[in-house]
């Protein structure tokens, strides 16, 4: 039996390897619709459409490339950039392509500096290996 520890994890946006991710996170849901007909006596629910958002927190340094690319869109257009995100750990894997509409950077006094993105799902998971 595997154990997974942040060690194990890893972000790939468009197929580029983000080097330095100190954390990422996604949270995944599924609607539920309500169907009562007139008369019943208890609410009737059906599944409604799945969707997901998450965030990653990455380790901001200048040579990085790949993280300038990441928040350029999001930072300097002020458009939302479009991404294929793979949120790895082991073989464990989940592709999706997502907007990555949130950024935000810090800088603090005896801190590393970080890059903090949001991104919300749009279409179906293209991969899911859990």
């Amino acid at each position: 039996m595997a154990i997974y520890s942040g060690k194990d994890g890893r972000l790939e946006v468009d197929n580029s390897r983000i080097a330095r991710v100190r954390s990422w996170s996604l949270s995944a849901t599924v609607d539920t619709l309500e169907v009562t007909d007139l008369g019943d006596d208890a609410r009737v629910y059906t599944q409604g459409l799945k969707g997901a958002t998450g965030t990653a927190s990455l380790i901001y340094h200048d040579d990085n490339n790949e993280i300038r690319l990441v928040l350029d869109d999001c930072i300097t257009t002020g458009q939302p950039g479009v991404a294929k995100m793979e949120l790895m750990w082991g073989t464990k894997k989940i592709e999706l392509v997502a907007y990555i509409n949130s950024a935000n950077i810090t800088c603090s006094t005896g801190e590393v500096m970080t890059a903090d993105i949001g991104f919300t799902m749009s279409g179906d998971y293209r991969v899911v290996t859990l």
